[in-house]
């Protein structure tokens, strides 16, 4: 009995660790997102202007205002701009490497974007 409670607590604590967001991480996240970003097609550009909010232009859309949060591989998404919608914000996964940020939009249908993986390219 005894040692399945110990077991089961080193169980606990390694799933913690494993799971846990790191701040640090998602704050050196947070400084690399900053600036701007034109997708590899040239279909969109956002400017990620504060660690809440970005911009998006293309097509139809010229700096239009969405709101963002940051999670360790995830960004959460939600529409704000000029149209006045009522979206629920979605969670992507995303990545930075290097110059480029991809952001996978195929799992779920966010305002604005296409049903697809976007790559971006940072703006020097």
């Amino acid at each position: 009995m005894k040692r399945n409670l110990m077991s089961l607590g080193i169980l606990l604590i390694v799933v913690i660790l494993l799971t846990n967001c790191s701040k640090d991480e998602v704050e050196i996240n947070q400084k690399q997102l900053l600036g701007t970003w034109i997708s590899i097609d040239k279909s969109d550009t956002l400017y990620f202007t504060s660690d809440k909010d970005f911009f998006k232009s293309n097509g139809y859309l010229v700096y239009d205002h969405f709101d963002y949060k940051l999670f360790k591989d995830s960004i959460e998404i939600g529409y704000s701009g000029r149209m006045f919608i009522l979206v629920t914000p979605t969670m992507h996964k995303y990545s930075i490497a290097e110059d480029n940020l991809t952001i996978d939009f195929s799992n779920n249908q966010c305002y604005g974007f296409a049903l697809k993986e976007m790559i971006y390219a940072k703006e020097k």
